[in-house]
């Protein structure tokens, strides 16, 4: 299998870091996004859960702290092709808090659109409460418990070890207020350490690190 088709079964098959992170921030049975009261907003969250999606499927780069879109493969997700078209007219060298305003502002509703995608998939329930009520909001309850675990378990590899997703799951969830109640207090204290590395630019920092803590940075100062 070459680069290409890898590209596009990894976009296929699974489930996006943006996704996860939907998935972690639901109240399961409310079916509401939950972040803390003066933590940054879930649009803000999933604009940068994008960015690092992209830069799993290796279509961004980020050097001398600036972002660029590569359009090496295709993304293979209708929510990672609209913020795709949004970087690519950009242009190369944005600075990380444009790219985060970018996709926030002109990916129409990026936590429904993700929200919307896992309800086709079957991953969640979908329901106006109260039903009769047409302009009622949407909620969207759990409905796999087994994509809420793999998203869980990738969170938690991120406290002891981790890669891309992993890390970036920790930082998101983080940044959301909701990082002690999903995980134990030793994990915790493990992901902690872990996340105030990423905040200490390093002279030679790895290219995923330096995403990362620019990113935390990024949205720490919203």
């Amino acid at each position: 299998m070459d680069d290409s088709q890898h590209a596009w079964v990894q976009a296929e098959g699974v489930v996006l870091i943006a996704e996860q992170l939907m998935l972690l921030l639901l109240d399961p049975e409310r079916g509401e996004l939950e972040v803390r009261r003066d933590a940054t907003d879930p649009d803000r969250l999933a604009a940068a859960a994008i960015l690092l999606d992209l830069a799993e499927q290796r279509n961004l780069s980020f050097r001398g702290g600036h972002v660029a879109f590569l359009a090496r493969f295709p993304s293979g997700h209708p929510v990672l092709t609209a913020a795709a078209d949004v970087l690519r007219v950009a242009g190369p060298g944005l600075p990380m808090t444009s790219a985060l305003d970018l996709i926030e502002t002109r990916v129409a509703r990026v936590s429904r659109s993700l929200l919307e995608g896992l309800h086709r998939r079957d991953l969640l329930h979908r329901q106006r409460r109260p039903a009769w009520w047409p302009w009622a909001a949407w909620k969207y309850p759990l409905r796999s418990s087994q994509a809420r675990n793999e998203a869980l378990a990738a969170l938690r590899a991120g406290s002891s070890r981790g890669v891309l997703r992993e890390y970036g799951l920790l930082l998101l969830i983080d940044c959301a207020g909701r990082l002690p109640g999903l995980l134990d207090a030793a994990a915790h204290t493990r992901a902690a350490a872990i996340l105030l590395e990423l905040g200490h630019h390093r002279p030679r920092m790895d290219a995923t690190d330096a995403l990362l803590g620019a990113m935390r940075t990024a949205l720490l100062d919203d």
